[in-house]
């Protein structure tokens, strides 16, 4: 079934259910979840970066719509959620803690609603304060495909600089906390943003996400970046293999499997950098990249001091080279101008080539393949897993009536769960990600390919080119059909397993049906 055809059906099922329930007031809270459930149906995903303070989550979202849509600096930020959505126009909302209408801000207020105000500017502290959430739209076109959510720190014990801002906004760490847990639940899928490899408060952020604030995430739903890779430069001549080194320790630790799909290591600074440098930013890098490669690696290992000092052997002045270092940070700065010399010659190419060597075009690609493939799916199963525990919660405090109007209305609803296929391979899905299952590694190739990991057309689905004839197409999908029947037969398969293996032995019956 296509992701349409399961989305009207759904949409049929909520509003017989929510009709279903009649108007008394004890079973209002469903009703209005069922609408906004609908609602939500031709809604984007919601994908909400997680992470601990300063993990780099809005960097990461900058590099990835390729803008400064996020705000980042290395001023104290006021923590608050900011939710960055498609729209025809920049546009920035504020929506308030204290229940006031949300307000229009023009856009370029961005800043100064996120950066801590200065000492005695009363009027802008009470601003602050009163900020629940940033609603920025923009007509980037991958916000088509995902809303995505940059929440507040995870810090249990914040760091110094932070409780400091905490106390300015009159917020403690509970609160900023409660703040990101209550976005993430309503997310999706999540991105868990590290910073560095899988030390002992990674376990605890860990644990938190497969806990009631995050509604039990999972590795369909939850990939981790390892950012500031670029901070492994120059100690690492190729900071990339060495986060790729890491990301292999991080999911070789079984609480990491148990909740990730995967950890990529990305260069977040150069990504964003690469995607919104400037054509004097470039020619200041093609400046340098005249320079000696060694003499220029000499000077940017000094920090900080490139971007002050007077160099007789630097084409670029200091009040050039401030804007570089800040923006691309030292390796990006390597990186670019090595680049320029091995003869990428003009702004595309070198926006296009930095973004491939940080990383984030593979990040991108796998969240498009990971969650996007299966957008209509997953947002469905969060919606039924929310009526089911609306039911649950409410059945025994219901009197009689109440509790049979509410069962009767939401069976049939709920009854999308036990029969549509689709929800049957997402359960295979999770018991494979749990290790439930005895499949050889061509058996999981199979599973996340039919499934959707690498796309929904046919021939995503059976590992065929994209202009694959209906013959080629017909041959593989019985190929496929008559191993799953022979895995059927196979007494090495059990339990689960044989179940799992019935769940897949019927999707290549319904692609060999559907090809016919």
């Amino acid at each position: 079934m296509s992701g349409s055809e399961l989305r009207e059906r759904a949409r049929a099922a909520f509003a017989t259910a929510g009709a279903a329930l009649g108007t008394g007031e004890p079973l209002r809270p469903v009703r209005e979840a069922l609408a906004a459930h609908r609602e939500r149906l031709d809604a984007p995903m919601r994908v909400a970066l997680v992470g601990r303070v300063s993990s780099g989550k809005s960097t990461l979202a900058n590099a990835m719509l390729g803008g400064e849509l996020a705000p980042t600096g290395v001023e104290e930020l006021t923590f608050n959620v900011n939710w960055l959505r498609y729209g025809s126009s920049r546009e920035l909302t504020v929506h308030f803690r204290d229940g006031r209408r949300p307000e229009r801000r023009d856009a370029v207020e961005l800043a100064e609603l996120t950066v801590r105000a200065r000492d005695g500017d009363r009027e802008r502290q009470r601003l602050l304060k009163a900020i629940d959430y940033l609603v920025i739209t923009d007509p980037n076109p991958y916000l088509k495909a995902f809303d995505l959510v940059d929440t507040p720190g995870l810090d249990s014990v914040f760091h110094n600089d932070s409780q400091n801002t905490l106390r300015f906004l009159g917020r403690t760490g509970d609160e900023v906390r409660a703040a990101s847990e209550a976005q993430a639940s309503k997310a999706d899928a999540l991105v868990v943003v590290f910073a560095r490899g899988l030390a002992a408060n990674e376990e605890e952020l860990l644990a938190d996400f497969v806990g009631p604030g995050f509604g039990g995430s999972g590795p369909i739903t939850t990939i981790a970046a390892l950012t500031k890779v670029e901070l492994a430069w120059p100690q690492h001549p190729d900071p990339m293999a060495e986060g790729r080194h890491l990301a292999e320790r991080v999911m070789a630790a079984a609480s990491a499997r148990r909740v990730l799909y995967d950890v990529r290591p990305v260069a977040s600074l150069v990504g964003a950098a690469a995607a919104t440098f400037t054509d004097d930013e470039f020619g200041a890098l093609a400046e340098l990249s005249t320079m000696d490669a060694e003499t220029l690696e000499k000077r940017l290992r000094r920090g900080p001091y490139f971007a002050t000092r007077e160099y007789d052997d630097v084409p670029v002045p200091p009040q050039r080279r401030a804007p570089l270092l800040r923006r691309f940070g030292q390796y990006g700065i390597a990186l670019a101008t090595g680049l320029l010399r091995e003869g990428v010659a003009d702004p595309a190419a070198l926006r296009a080539e930095m973004t491939a060597r940080s990383g984030m075009t593979e990040f991108k690609r796998l969240l498009v393949d990971h969650f996007g493939n299966r957008a209509d799916l997953i947002k469905l199963r969060g919606m039924l897993d929310h009526v089911y525990q609306l039911r649950d919660g409410l059945t025994d405090r219901l009197p009689p009536r109440d509790r049979m109007t509410l069962l009767d209305a939401v069976g049939p609803l709920l009854s999308l769960d036990h029969n549509e296929h689709a929800f049957k391979e997402l359960d295979v899905l999770r018991h494979y990600y749990d290790g439930e299952l005895t499949f050889t590694e061509q058996d999981a190739a199979d599973l996340l390919r039919v499934t959707g990991e690498h796309g929904t057309s046919l021939a995503d689905r059976l590992g065929l080119p994209p202009g694959a004839s209906r013959d080629e197409l017909a041959a593989a999908a019985r190929e496929r059909l008559g191993g799953w029947a022979e895995r059927d037969l196979d007494p090495a398969y059990s339990g689960r397993s044989r179940r799992a293996v019935q769940i897949l032995r019927r999707s290549y019956e319904r692609l060999v049906g559907t090809i016919r």
